[in-house]
């Protein structure tokens, strides 16, 4: 299993998104409603000297894509996603061993879109082992 799809897999745990309905990872298909993509973006590899574990250090946009006309659902969710990335600290999920999900961004309001749909998204470092 691959790290996204861990942290994917974690969001539906937590009840913010179902992976394939309203949570998905890479691209945004058409949904109505609230929609959620991660999208991985790189970052550093560090070994650490006494151990010669290797730790990756990636970094990971959240995008959540409201229904028209509503603020309110996609910011709410957005930072709902923050709040639980926010509490994963030396913990392992799907065999992936978590170090941390730290947010590098505050949520940044994108605005809306040709169709009135606004978007929000977020930054965050990810640490695993």
């Amino acid at each position: 299993m691959t790290w996204i799809l861990a942290l994917a897999n974690y969001l539906q745990s937590q009840s913010l998104g179902t992976t394939g309905t309203d949570l998905f990872i890479g691209t945004l298909p058409d949904v109505s409603g609230v929609g959620i993509v991660l999208t991985q973006y790189s970052g550093q590899v560090v070994e650490t000297q006494a151990s010669g574990i290797a730790i990756h250090q990636p970094s990971l946009q959240v995008k959540v894509h409201g229904a028209s006309e509503d603020y309110v659902t996609p910011l709410t969710r957005i930072t709902a996603i923050q709040d639980a990335f926010s509490t994963i600290t030396n913990e392992t999920l799907s065999g992936i061993e978590f170090l941390r999900v730290k947010p590098i961004t505050s949520i940044i309001a994108l605005g809306q879109d040709e169709n009135l749909v606004y978007d929000f998204t977020c930054n965050f470092e990810v640490s695993y082992a």
